[in-house]
Parts: structure tokens; sequence; C-alpha cells
């Protein structure tokens, strides 16, 4: 029975969700294929432009040297972001070994303390539990 009102209730906005994902979708693949015949006529347009001035192998040369120089920056850019989250990930990651060094160190030096502090936790634990009851 409850399953069946949650379901009642979450339905319908569910099929609104899908919906309009569905919706998004068909609008965003539009702009996606207009975009991408825009960028063509324009790199033909630039080809026919620079075959004035170069000559057709010429303004080809110099279309295939810039979209290679693009792709080359973008590459490096990535390289440089993924360099950058590996460093900042090694970091967290010493961090946190330094912090459990550290509680490892604290545990060995000082027992009974650890152990004080383990019940205390513990015996919270427990009184917050047969509140909640």
């Amino acid at each position: 029975m409850l399953f069946s009102i949650l379901s009642l209730l979450t339905g319908a906005s569910v099929h609104r969700t899908v919906a309009r994902a569905k919706r998004n979708s068909i609008f965003i693949a539009l702009a996606v294929l207009f975009l991408l015949t825009a960028y063509a006529l324009t790199v033909t347009a630039g080809a026919i432009w620079l075959a004035g001035i170069y000559g057709p192998v010429g303004a080809a040369l110099f279309l295939a040297a810039c979209a290679l120089l693009i792709a080359i920056i973008a590459l490096v850019a990535m390289s440089i972001i993924n360099a950058r989250e590996a460093r900042r990930a090694r970091e967290r990651r010493a961090a946190v070994e330094s912090l459990a060094t550290v509680g490892l160190g604290l545990i060995r030096a000082q027992p009974l303390l650890t152990a004080g502090v383990l019940a205390a936790i513990v015996a919270a634990n427990l009184v917050g539990s047969k509140r909640e009851d």
C-alpha cells in the first residue's frame, strides 16, 4: 500500500523529469547540429578566401596547421590540468597518511588515554541509542 502511494507521488515527477530530459536532449542535439554546420561553413568560407590568396594547396595546409595547433594546445592544457589534479590527490593522500601516523603514534604512546577516549565514544553511542528508542 505504502509503495503504491509513493509510486503515485513520485511517478508523476519522474515522468515529468524524463519528459523534460528528452525535450532538452532534442534541443541540445539540434543546437549541436547547427553549431557543427556553422563551423563547417566557416572553415569552408575561410578555405575559399585563403585559396584566393595562397592557392588551394596553401589554404588547405594553412587550415590543417591551424587545426593541429589548436589540438596540441588542447592536449597540453589537458595534461597540465591532469597533473595538477594528480598533485592535489597526492597531497590529500599524504595529509591523511600523516594524520593516521600521528593517531597511531598517540595510541602507542598513550594507550590508557586512547582506551579512555574509546570508552567515552562507546558510552556516548550507547546512551544516544537508548534515547532514540
